[in-house]
Formats: C-alpha cells, structure tokens, sequence
C-alpha cells in the first residue's frame, strides 16, 4: 500500500511541476502590472550606479518620481503615454529600461527554461523564486521574487552569462492601498508634463521610416533567440528599431545627418555600438556581449 501511494504521490508531484512550469510565465507577467494599488520605495541599479526610487500606483495611473540634485524627477505613467516633470535636465533611459518588459510569452518559451526554485521571504514579504535560464548565449539569467499576496514583482536580478550584475531593482518597503486622495496629484502631474509615448505600442519599420522620411535599414544578422518586435520614434528625427529574446533587449537607433554634417566612420565599441554611414548615424546598445552586438552592425554597415 506504501509503495501504492508513493507512486500516484510521484504521479501527481510531476503532473504539478508540468503545470506549474507552464503557469510561472503567467505568474511573472500578471505580477509585472499589478492590478492593486500601491506605494513602494524601489532601489534600482543599473551597471554600479544605484538609486532610490518611489513608485505610487493608484487606478490607471503609475508615477516614478527620483531625487535629483536640486528637485524631484516625476514620471507619470497612463495608457500608452509617460509624462515627464523635472525642474532640470535628465536623461530617463535608464529609468524606465529598469521598468520594461516583454510579454511575449511564446519568446520567452521558446528562449528560456522557467523553474521554481522555492519560496523566500524578501524583506518581509513571502516570495516565490523563479528562474529564466536561456537556451542560448545569447540570453541573459533573470531570477525573479513574486509576492504570494500580494502578487507584486518584489525584486528582479538581471546577469549576464559571466554571472555579472547587470540590473536590479528590489522593493525595500510596500504599502497597500495608498491615501487616495493622492489620485489628484498624480492626476496634476501627468498634466504638467511633457508627454512621451510608451514604447511598448510599437510601429512597424515601414511606418516609422515614412513618417521620419528615411529607409531603415535592417541587420541580417541577429543573436540567437532575437527577434523584431516593432519600431518607434522615441524623440525628434529619431529612429528605434526594438528586438528581444522574450527576456533581453536590443535597440538600433538610426538618426538621419544633415549633408554639411556627415561623416563615415566604422562601428567602435564604446559601451555600446556608434558608427556612421551614408548620412546615417547609427547607435546600438543592449543586453548583449558587445562582441554580439558588434556583429549585428557589422551585418549593416555595407548595406
């Protein structure tokens, strides 16, 4: 009878882990974009540099707000739109890199393996820990800390293949249900910004070179596992070209030069990849070695 047991116990113990493999890419993008309202201090790092930041969810309104040196920076987040309110200049890329995700499901199965490595408690807070390993070098190690309840990414570890740090951010103090009085003045924030589109609404590249009146042009080589998933105009006669792995991110910036100001020079590394061809300036960076994302310019720069 013992041995009866023991088998429908291993039966059902893997028919759990089957399903549970198959429910933790659920579990991570429903705790990406919280349903309930919130108030948390965030410590994000990205590369050596870490800061502070506060993060109030109320309704259909999410605000990052940073200490600068002199004043506070605000991002109020709403639908598709950012709106940025700062009293000095500043550059948000890595801010809200920190807070952008894929949720491409179909991406990340097919590029990683998903496990549950157990529960831990993170600041107070149970958790529950998973892991996406990627399938190829390409991919970067994402460990993942998602509240039981409430069901809230509470931290995010990014590393590269080396097992180097190469972002996080950790929730080191969470309220529920915030005053909601503080509605309005998110409300008065999101506006008295300047407003930026989200750049989870992408275009195509076709769309985004007619409306920048260039041709944009495409690698033909590309890591392992990556794959287009839009185009955008994130500023002013700029062009982003969006690739991902499910998990990782890749972004080609292609910016038209007036004809007195061109110049032709190779890709270099520099952090990231910079060259300039036939009156385009090129800039790529992403969470690839630069050696890989020196082969994908290298895949461009005749074309």
């Amino acid at each position: 009878m013992k041995k009866i047991v023991l088998f429908l116990l291993l039966i059902s113990n893997i028919g759990l882990l089957e399903i549970t493999s198959g429910s933790l890419i659920a579990e991570y993008i429903a705790s990406i974009e919280p349903k309930i309202d919130y108030f948390a201090t965030v410590k994000v790092t990205v590369g050596n540099s870490s800061d502070k930041i506060e993060v109030l969810k109320i309704g259909e309104y999410t605000s990052f707000s940073i200490k600068g040196k002199v004043s506070k920076i605000y991002i109020v987040k709403k639908g598709d739109m950012y709106s940025v309110v700062t009293e000095e200049p500043v550059n948000i890329g890595a801010l809200l890199w920190a807070y952008r995700f894929s949720k491409d499901t179909s991406l990340i199965n097919k590029n990683y393996y998903v496990t549950f490595e157990g529960y831990e408690n993170i600041n107070n807070i149970k958790t529950m820990r998973v892991v996406f390993n990627p399938r190829y070098k390409s991919g970067i190690r994402r460990t993942v800390w998602i509240g039981v309840s409430p069901k809230i990414l509470i931290k995010l570890e990014d590393r590269d293949q080396r097992g180097n740090l190469i972002r996080a951010r950790e929730i080191e103090n969470l309220q529920l249900n915030p005053n909601s009085g503080k509605k309005r003045t998110i409300e008065a924030l999101f506006e008295r910004g300047i407003k930026v589109p989200t750049r989870e609404k992408l275009l195509s590249p076709q769309e985004v070179g007619k409306q920048l009146g260039i041709d944009l042009i495409l690698p033909t080589t590309l890591p392992v596992g990556y794959e287009l998933i839009g185009a955008d105009i994130p500023q002013d006669e700029t062009a982003q070209l969006v690739f991902s792995d499910g998990i990782g991110f890749m972004s080609i910036y292609q910016i038209k030069i007036p004809w007195w100001a061109r110049q032709n020079f190779p890709p270099e590394k520099k952090g990231y990849i910079e060259w300039e061809s036939l009156g385009i300036h090129f800039i790529i960076i992403g969470d690839l070695p630069q050696d890989m994302l020196l082969e994908v310019a290298n895949s461009m720069k005749n074309k």
